[in-house]
């Protein structure tokens, strides 16, 4: 009867220790896993928005003109520019462009343009297609 329940204590302590054994290894790794899963999601989402600050967009004309409402007030640096088949409009301190059309009557709703952001330039441009 001894050899029974020595047994089943050294079974126990084993038992035990490989719980606290697989505890103290799992744990330390998995906020090392979930670390590394911030930082990777973290450099994914940088390099997602580098890309599409810098990548050419297709939009409609109704973009433009919520471009040139959010951009366009008397302390503007950013040249909003809507080149179109028969002329090229320039809006920056006002919702006027520098002929004074008005970005309503310049920006077709119905037609696609092309959004390019050049940030060296401090321009936005968009391009009727």
């Amino acid at each position: 009867m001894d050899s029974f329940w020595s047994k089943l204590l050294i079974l126990g302590i084993v038992a035990a220790i490989g719980v606290f054994f697989i505890g103290n290894v799992y744990a330390p790794q998995k906020s090392a896993q979930e670390a590394m899963a911030d930082s990777t999601q973290q450099s994914v989402n940088a390099v997602k928005m580098g890309v599409e600050e810098n990548a050419p967009m297709i939009v409609k004309g109704d973009a433009i003109i919520s471009t040139v409402n959010q951009y366009c007030s008397g302390t503007n640096t950013v040249d909003i520019v809507v080149v179109k088949a028969s002329n090229t409009y320039t809006f920056r301190a006002s919702t006027l462009a520098d002929g004074g059309q008005s970005v309503t009557s310049v920006a077709d709703i119905k037609k696609h343009y092309v959004k390019y952001i050049k940030k060296d330039a401090g321009e936005i441009r968009f391009v009727e297609q």
